[in-house]
């Protein structure tokens, strides 16, 4: 984070109201977000643990901005790893960003991102900024298993210490070549609360709908239960990668933790600032909520086999046909072992209007007919829950 002192703020905290519809598949994606996959991100990337780059044991001392190639390394083969497009972006003799591209099925040329900055001044700087890093290489590691209906870009940005130059160079280049970044998620300083109260803050002026998108994530907390206490700063600092969006016409969004809020991090650009500072459980909500958002956003993509994208419990597979559907569908599933299966039907609203099932079930296929009667036409959401976890298929009803 680079720090710049702004003259005067003001705190808005729920006067907006930017309200969204709770998706199974989104909250199901927030699920799979891990702790200690993050806590082995920030480690790695902080100097605490090392790493096999390019085929040798290494440890990442440090990520100053002269002299963190190491930590690109690191990043880029780990984003290749994930099967995603990945791109360096070497801008100057020590500049060097790193990003991939997951394409989407139905808007390829329509982009959401999610980034932060890996650069540092000093050794360690674990939330500054090897947590929000780490939230960037979390998102790749979930969604790349996944299709979206829009364009993902997952990316990492160097320079940002010395004036937001990596991101500043990007932003120029996709603002002349028109690229259509549709908003920008930022994380900056995501792990540090030392009261226990989860307050955070969304940054956002009056560039696109950035005021939008933080009510938009205001709202991501609320409907999934994330448990934070977000306020939207507005208008917000541009001392972060997001304001080089901003002065480029695109709708971005800061999430940080208390940096006008009287709870920043004081080990802040000090060799202090290490991940056993971190308020843990702080730092996984903060990142359900920036990779929540970005989930939502980007719209998973539901036309693709449910063994492929729905399966998220390993003994059991479902799909329902025909769908969309008029009257009447079946929907069918395969136990891989004797569980006991709940099977309920739920609104966009996420509002339970029916139970199918609640009984202990035999490994085989299994079909339950299922009429609508009076439910109105829309979109519905299959939910099974098996002892080893939930899988969840959407139904449409048509008029």
């Amino acid at each position: 984070m680079k720090k710049f002192y702004l003259s005067i703020a003001l705190l808005i905290s729920g006067l907006f109201s930017f309200s969204q519809e709770y998706d199974p598949m989104v909250d199901t994606l927030i699920n799979k977000i891990e702790l200690d996959s993050l806590v082995n991100f920030v480690r790695i990337l902080s100097g605490e643990d090392s790493v096999v780059v390019n085929g040798t044991k290494v440890l990442i001392e440090n990520r100053i901005y002269d002299s963190n190639d190491l930590a690109a390394d690191y990043i880029k083969q780990t984003l290749e790893e994930y099967n995603l497009a990945t791109y360096d972006q070497v801008y100057d003799t020590d500049g060097r960003n790193v990003y991939a591209i997951q394409e989407g099925i139905e808007y390829p040329d329509q982009y959401y991102m999610i980034c932060a900055h890996y650069d540092a001044v000093t050794a360690y700087c674990a939330d500054d900024n090897a947590s929000g890093t780490a939230g960037v290489l979390e998102a790749a590691r979930i969604f790349s298993n996944y299709n979206f209906q829009y364009s993902i870009i997952y990316a990492l940005w160097d320079e940002e210490e010395i004036g937001l130059i990596g991101s500043g160079y990007y932003a120029q280049q996709a603002a002349g070549n028109g690229d259509n970044i549709l908003s920008v998620i930022n994380m900056d300083m995501i792990a540090w609360d030392s009261d226990d109260d989860y307050l955070c803050e969304l940054h956002a002026q009056d560039y696109a709908n950035s005021l939008e998108l933080a009510n938009y994530m205001l709202s991501m907390n609320n409907v999934y239960e994330l448990g934070l206490a977000p306020v939207i700063q507005y208008p917000g600092t541009g001392a972060s990668d997001h304001a080089q969006f901003w002065y480029n016409g695109y709708s971005a969004v800061l999430l940080i933790e208390g940096y006008w809020s009287g709870d920043f991090n004081p080990y802040y650009h000090t060799v202090k600032d290490r991940i056993s500072i971190f308020n843990l459980p702080y730092f996984n909500k903060m990142a359900k909520l920036a990779i929540g958002s970005l989930a939502s956003l980007s719209v998973p993509d539901v036309t693709i086999s449910v063994d492929e994208f729905f399966a998220t419990t390993k003994d059991l597979q479902m799909f329902n046909y025909p769908n969309p559907f008029n009257n009447k569908t079946t929907i069918s599933y395969y136990l891989h072992e004797d569980t006991h299966v709940t099977l309920t039907v739920m609104n966009s609203l996420g509002q339970k209007v029916a139970v199918l099932e609640d009984s202990y079930q035999r490994e085989g296929i299994h079909e339950i007919s299922f009429k609508r009667n009076d439910l109105p036409s829309g979109i519905y959401f299959i939910v099974a829950n098996t002892l080893s976890g939930s899988t969840t298929s959407k139904m449409i009803i048509e008029l």
